[in-house]
């Protein structure tokens, strides 16, 4: 049984950091997924997978929207790994992992 969270199970207010790119940068800046991803050197599909929460914000990913952006890397890498906390259920993990130490 797979224990990975898409992102219908989510709680509402949980934003993945493609809809705050999208809705914070690109929307208010009038930058287009195809133009973003010319000035960052990546496909228009991968920006596109970003924004739809589809595909997650790698390290090089941050740093390419940082400098495109004015950001920081970290900006970017702390809103993946926050999402990812968030939205992780690890319910389940304690009857297929068995560990190694004492606790």
């Amino acid at each position: 049984m797979s224990t990975s969270t898409t992102i219908t199970d989510r709680p509402q207010a949980l934003s993945t950091p493609g809809e705050i790119l999208k809705e914070e940068f690109l929307d208010p800046l009038g930058i287009t997924a195809y133009r973003l991803a010319k000035a960052v050197g990546v496909g228009e599909t991968g920006i596109n997978e970003i924004i739809t929460g589809k595909r997650r914000i790698s390290t090089a990913m941050a740093y390419r929207f940082s400098y495109a952006l004015g950001t920081t890397p970290l900006f970017w890498m702390n809103l993946q790994t926050d999402y990812d906390a968030k939205s992780f259920d690890p319910s389940g993990l304690k009857e297929t992992v068995h560990p190694l130490v004492a606790a």
